[in-house]
């Protein structure tokens, strides 16, 4: 029941060309009207915007009672299931045992806080501690709708956002929905191969060089200011996905999939104070590379056992055209989260420094040091 939409249904069919322009038009139009609604220019008339958070008020927000605490909500295949297996597990957490993308909805709202209802009705803290409920849906950063919507519920969410290398982020989204392909008996689809997903007019289940862009999404959230040249810039980055400025008061937790990985015990142990510590919990988050793990996390590792004829390694020669495309983007993008996005006020980072020096080497081909 937790499945999210986009696992569920395909939307990877585009209408015609002369449809899909007058869409950008209104697109552009909508967008530019909330980027003047939503956000303010400042008074130097530079033409700079300036991210409207600071003047934000919760409509219909509450800062008491059940409430949402915590999100994981991007980006696909940054180690996301990974987090919610590790988070599930905690005694102060409560959380669906899959993906929860209901708050996608029309009434997603309804649906959200129902869940809440049920949780906390159901759910005792055996340690005497307030628990904290939190969901998983890695689309919510590219389709911020749901955060719109949780804007409606609460003030106090806190937003967890992963990001990864663009090169092991397309293979790795792609090889899982080649099994997913074969798991589900998808006996009608046909799988495209990974250089009709390069021109940022096609997606299959969401696969697409231009999803890799971690920053045109992560500019919805208004977290920092944007030009009219970044405006731009996310408007026209590709076709697939309206694009809106969503306004919210909430933290963000930025970390990338190599903080899962740090076999540094100084900064591991770091990383998972500091995700407690955002999170407001008061026990410690389990060691994410002790053997209590394993019995969790392994079970959605399985998958990556079988290799099925479509799978792709993105080092074959073949690829080095869509890894070229994917490291241009990918500078530009470790750039834009480095020097603008880090720096707000609203967004945490464990390790600051390495977490930089692991997003700087997005433009550098990973399959050369392999």
């Amino acid at each position: 029941p937790y499945e999210s939409e986009a696992n569920r249904h395909d939307h990877s069919w585009l209408p015609h060309p002369s449809l899909r322009v007058a869409a950008t038009v209104v697109i552009s139009i909508t967008l530019l009207f909330m980027a003047n609604n939503c956000l303010r220019f400042n008074n130097y008339g530079d033409g700079v915007l300036v991210s409207g958070k600071s003047d934000h008020a919760s409509p219909g927000g509450v800062s008491s009672g059940l409430a949402l605490d915590f999100a994981v909500v991007g980006f696909p295949k940054t180690g996301t299931t990974f987090l919610l297996n590790i988070l599930k597990i905690h005694p102060q957490i409560v959380m669906p045992p899959k993906e929860f993308c209901q708050i996608h909805h029309v009434h997603g709202d309804n649906q959200t806080m129902a869940w809440l209802k049920h949780a906390s009705s159901s759910s005792q803290s055996n340690s005497g501690l307030p628990l904290k409920y939190g969901i998983k849906c890695p689309t919510m950063i590219r389709a911020t709708d749901a955060i719109d919507i949780l804007v409606k519920m609460s003030d106090q969410t806190r937003l967890v956002v992963g990001v990864r290398h663009p090169v092991r982020w397309f293979q790795s989204f792609y090889n899982f929905r080649v099994w997913e392909h074969y798991s589900k008996n998808r006996v009608d689809e046909t799988v495209p191969k990974p250089s009709e997903l390069t021109d940022g007019t096609k997606h299959w289940r969401d696969v697409s060089t231009a999803y890799a862009r971690f920053d045109v999404y992560l500019r919805q959230l208004a977290k920092v200011a944007i030009n009219q040249n970044e405006m731009n810039d996310m408007l026209n980055s590709e076709q697939l996905w309206e694009k809106q400025i969503s306004p919210n008061p909430f933290k963000v937790f930025i970390y990338t999939v190599g903080q899962l990985q740090d076999k540094n015990a100084t900064r591991d142990a770091q990383f998972r104070l500091d995700l407690q510590e955002f999170l407001g919990l008061k026990t410690s988050i389990i060691g994410f590379n002790e053997e209590a793990k394993t019995n969790e996390v392994a079970k959605s590792n399985v998958r990556n056992s079988t290799i099925y004829p479509e799978h792709m390694d993105i080092c074959e020669p073949r690829y080095k055209r869509i890894r070229s495309q994917l490291l241009k983007h990918g500078k530009e993008t470790s750039r834009w989260i480095n020097d603008k996005f880090t720096e707000s006020s609203d967004v945490v980072v464990s390790s600051k420094d390495y977490f930089a020096s692991v997003v700087s080497t997005w433009g550098d081909d990973p399959c050369q040091s392999t």
